[in-house]
């Protein structure tokens, strides 16, 4: 069961020129409805007020009948840090994402996958173009264990993030050999099933990642060797293909 609360809150000083606002830990779960067990290994980020209005009016444009019963909290120009207003607040986003959590639609909906998404992608990309790949690796896995909460496994946000993981691991020099090894392996099982023509557009370069992965660790690489032939048996392109972070960007510009 698909559950989102508002555990906490805080006070954030704006950096230069920014006001201060408030940041609201949201934390996302599959608890075990039967046994009334919670998730072990919830997922926790932080969202502003302001991105909870944008989720907001993003599904009341394209979704306004799901969400005629919902009332959402108006920005006021005072008073914002008040207690009683932020509690306030928080009943009113968790009640919002309740209703996401029962509706596909809303969930599926591009309002809500840049809500769940853009904040950690946007931080991992700068921290990639600095070649911070350490630092991104961890906002990586972060968004990774969000977004794997809310969509299905083999989704495209999901499948998006986990092949950046990959390839944001396989570039780090501080990067562990196991870890690295068990994100390519999640990577690999989750394309087992996949079909959408533009997903495979991102496969042969994953195996290309997982057979340097391989190489490195001193790994038998033939039956990655022997998938990406059967790849280009069907027609597929496999030689000369963009490397997996290009290729993820490329899939992420075109939604």
């Amino acid at each position: 069961m698909l559950k989102f609360e508002i555990v906490s809150s805080r006070t954030v000083e704006g950096a230069e020129s920014e006001k201060k606002f408030v940041a609201y830990m949201l934390q996302v779960r599959q608890d075990n409805k039967e046994s009334r067990l919670f998730d072990p290994d919830p997922a926790n980020v932080e969202r502003r007020y302001t991105h909870f209005l944008d989720l907001y009016n993003g599904l009341k444009k394209d979704h306004a009948s799901l969400l005629s019963g919902i009332a959402f909290p108006r920005k006021i120009m005072m008073g914002n840090f008040e207690p009683n207003l932020i509690s306030n607040r928080c009943s009113a986003f968790e009640s919002l994402l309740d209703l996401i959590a029962n509706e596909s639609r809303l969930r599926e909906s591009p309002a809500a996958i840049s809500f769940f998404q853009d904040i950690e992608l946007s931080e991992a990309r700068r921290l990639i173009d600095e070649n911070k790949f350490d630092q991104a690796l961890s906002v990586l896995e972060t968004s990774f264990r969000l977004l794997n909460k809310v969509y299905t496994d083999r989704s495209r946000v999901v499948l998006s993030v986990l092949c950046r993981i990959v390839a944001c691991a396989s570039a780090s020099s501080n990067a562990l050999a196991g870890p690295v090894e068990r994100w390519a392996q999640l990577a690999l099982r989750r394309y087992e099933a996949v079909s959408d023509s533009d997903l495979l557009l991102i496969y042969a370069p994953l195996l290309h990642s997982c057979i340097s992965i391989w190489e490195t660790l001193g790994r038998d690489k033939s039956k990655l060797v022997e998938e990406l032939n059967s790849l280009r048996k069907r027609g597929m392109r496999v030689d000369s293909v963009p490397s997996l972070m290009e290729s993820v960007d490329n899939l992420d510009t075109a939604i």
